[in-house]
C-alpha cells in the first residue's frame, strides 16, 4: 500500500482504448503516436477487432492522472477524464461522463475530431480509474514492489 492511499488519497490513472482502421499492430500503435507523446502515456495492449470490423485495431493506453481522490472518489474520476478530453485540444467539447466507482468514462465518436489527433480512429474510450490500473501499469502503487502483509 503506498502512503498516498494511507493517507486516505487514492492515485488515478487513465485508460485510453483507441479503435483505429489500421492493417497491422505495428500500424496501429503508429497512428496513436501524437496522442503518446502529449503526456507521459505509454501503449500497454494492441488487440486485433477485425473480427468486429475488418482492419479494426483497439490500442490501449494508461497515463497517470494528476488528479486524486480524496473523500469524494466520484467527482475526482470524472474531473480525471473531463481534463484528459479537454487537454486534446479546444474542439473537444466537456464530455458526459459516466461514473460507477471505481471507474468513471466517455466515449469520443465523432471520428472527423479525433481523425485530426489520431489519424483512423473510428472511437476513444477515455476511462479514469481509482486505485489500482486493471493492467497493472499506471500507478505508483501498480509499479512498487510487493510488501509482504
Amino acid at each position: 500500500m503506498s502512503s498516498d492511499t494511507i493517507l486516505g488519497v487514492e492515485d488515478l490513472v487513465l485508460l485510453i482504448t483507441v479503435v483505429v482502421e489500421a492493417a497491422d499492430e505495428q500500424q496501429a500503435r503508429a497512428a496513436c503516436d501524437a496522442l503518446i507523446s502529449r503526456a507521459d502515456a505509454r501503449v500497454v495492449d494492441a488487440r486485433d477487432c477485425s473480427d468486429e470490423e475488418p482492419g479494426c485495431w483497439a490500442v490501449i493506453i494508461t497515463e497517470p492522472s494528476s488528479e486524486k481522490a480524496t473523500h469524494n472518489v466520484s467527482a475526482a474520476l470524472a474531473r480525471a477524464v473531463r481534463t484528459f478530453v479537454r487537454g486534446l485540444g479546444d474542439g473537444f467539447p466537456t464530455p458526459r461522463v459516466a461514473c460507477e466507482p471505481p471507474t468513471a468514462w466517455t466515449v469520443l465518436d465523432d471520428p472527423e475530431l479525433i481523425n485530426g489527433l489520431v489519424p483512423g480512429a473510428e472511437r476513444v474510450l477515455v476511462e479514469a480509474w481509482a486505485g489500482d490500473d486493471p493492467f497493472g501499469a499506471g500507478t505508483p502503487r501498480d509499479n512498487s514492489p510487493a510488501r509482504p502483509s
